[in-house]
């Protein structure tokens, strides 16, 4: 059922009250939200327009300096990347919550080339692919070679237990699985250690080397 309100247009033309970036922020996603309602493109809808405009100058009143802004912005991404949201997701369930489960496996994916890299594995030689899996599913992270299989999950019912590991023939599990908490994936010299002492050589140079 589609229908029709004054609310957007009521605030698009009295925007008393709108001079900041969350209140302006907050009547445009409302404006938005009738303009679903009512089955019109939000794209041609006068009051969206408007209500972008006020948006646009409260940001202007906020911070006027685009070159300061774009600074901001890089040193903000520098400080997402040095802290990677790996270790703050892990422990919990991320079914449900796709951006989570999207960003978590992303980053596992990032960290296992960094290992790989780190111990002298070919990138050439190694595979590394998320499964995602239904929504309701946490998904893994693996790195398979024909020497070790790596396996990242966000979950393990075992704490300290989301990585684990195997040494393999051919690209064939061929040993025992060992565990690891992720905490070691972003810790490459404590991981090609650990590698080192369970499952031994599996790039060049050495993992004892690596490590």
């Amino acid at each position: 059922m589609f229908y029709d309100t004054l609310y957007r247009h009521n605030q698009a033309l009295s925007p008393d009250g709108l001079e900041t970036i969350p209140a302006a922020l907050h009547a445009l996603n409302a404006a938005v939200d009738d303009c679903r309602r009512a089955g019109k493109p939000i794209a041609n809808d006068a009051a969206i327009i408007l209500l972008i405009r006020t948006l646009a100058d409260a940001a202007e009143r906020s911070a006027p300096s685009v070159s300061e802004l774009r600074q901001r912005c890089v040193a903000d991404r520098s400080a997402v990347l040095a802290s990677p949201a790996l270790l703050d997701i892990a422990g919990n369930s991320v079914g449900g919550d796709y951006r989570a489960k999207r960003t978590f496996h992303y980053q596992a994916r990032r960290a296992l080339a960094r290992l790989a890299e780190a111990i002298g594995i070919d990138p050439d030689t190694a595979r590394i692919n998320s499964a995602l899996g239904a929504d309701h599913e946490d998904g893994t992270t693996e790195l398979r070679h024909a020497g070790i299989g790596i396996r990242v999950v966000p979950r393990s019912f075992l704490p300290d237990s989301e990585i684990s590991f195997n040494r393999c023939r051919n690209g064939e599990p061929a040993g025992k699985v060992h565990l690891a908490p992720i905490a070691e994936l972003l810790d490459t010299a404590a991981f090609a250690r650990r590698l080192a002492s369970t499952v031994g050589t599996v790039g060049a140079p050495p993992l004892a080397v690596a490590a």
